[in-house]
């Protein structure tokens, strides 16, 4: 896993922890405007596959006028080959964004810069982007459900991973500020050729910052989110005296960080213990673990209130009793 900071004031950077559960790469990932990164495969050509998210109000906060833009980009995931060489077959496509009852909402598509596509180590793929403007429930208000619709171009199949990030949040603090903005304007002209070309500026992704990206990011002017797309899981040092992740007790406390709100359990892979525990308001989470003799190897899972979905294992704790 990788740690999350407090989305406000601290920025969200990606950085490596001491447990990494999964290295997710879409063409937003390691840009402080990303929050969240999920997972979808299409298995037969033609075949259109959807990811479902929410917009939460305990997560999301609008603009003066209670909206948010979001934005959303597609690359193919490069899962290993049984020979261990990496292969990727589907050109994924943003469709679309549909609301629970069906209807397609308006989504204005920009087409990825391949110099911005070879930046972010994704060779030269070609994708787009998609930006959507969702309204954010007032609190106390359920959630509004939603789908990414996404098909293989070219009768293309495979799996792939959707980025959700926030337009005009180019400090990664997971607010659009005024800040922001001046940024935006200061790069104007700046295009992907160009040595200083910052990625969170060019809203729309089309390797040009101009007024567009300058207008788009006003309308975010205010929004933020609390979703992140890292988590930290960090073994207490009280529980690991001589820092080498033996451990003379027999439960052991581990800490983080993560989404507000988001579940986090732990899974014995020997088939021992599972425990749960909630992400505190301040993006926290403390949790007791027992062991059992030997070494312990915990698959780590959460999931948030966006519909992210965050799994892996941790570096093994052994258990050697002093007695």
């Amino acid at each position: 896993m990788k740690p999350s900071h407090h989305p406000r004031p601290a920025q969200r950077r990606l950085h490596l922890a001491l447990d990494r559960l999964e290295d997710r790469v879409v063409l937003s990932a390691g840009q402080g405007s990303t929050f969240a990164i999920m997972p979808g495969k299409i298995s037969t050509p033609g075949q259109f596959s959807s990811i479902n998210f929410q917009i939460n109000p305990t997560l999301f906060t609008g603009n003066k006028h209670g909206k948010i833009v979001i934005g959303i980009d597609v690359a193919a995931a490069s899962p290993a080959s049984s020979s261990g060489a990496s292969t990727v077959a589907v050109k994924p496509v943003v469709v679309g964004v549909e609301t629970a009852n069906g209807h397609m909402l308006h989504v204005e598509h920009t087409r990825y810069d391949r110099k911005v596509a070879k930046a972010n180590h994704l060779g030269n793929q070609s994708t787009t982007a998609a930006l959507v403007t969702l309204p954010v429930p007032k609190s106390g208000q359920p959630a509004g459900q939603y789908s990414v619709i996404v098909k293989g171009a070219q009768n293309s199949v495979g799996q792939y991973l959707v980025g959700f990030y926030l337009p005009g949040d180019v400090a990664g603090t997971g607010t659009v500020t005024r800040s922001d903005l001046q940024t935006i304007k200061k790069d104007n002209g700046m295009t992907a050729m160009s040595s200083n070309y910052n990625f969170d500026a060019d809203v729309n992704r089309n390797g040009v910052i101009n007024h567009a990206d300058f207008l788009t990011a006003q309308q975010d002017l205010g929004a933020s989110t609390l979703v992140s797309p890292v988590v930290s899981v960090n073994l207490d040092p009280a529980s690991d005296p001589g820092a080498n992740r033996t451990s003379p007790y027999s439960t052991v406390h581990f800490a983080g960080q993560a989404t507000p709100g988001a579940s986090v359990t732990f899974v014995d892979q020997q088939g021992g213990a599972s425990v749960s525990t909630t992400v505190a308001a301040n993006g926290t989470y403390s949790i007791l673990v027992p062991l059992v003799k030997g070494s312990n190897t915990f698959t780590v899972t959460t999931v948030d209130g966006f519909g992210q979905s965050i799994s892996g294992a941790i570096s093994p704790v052994v258990y050697s009793p002093t007695s």
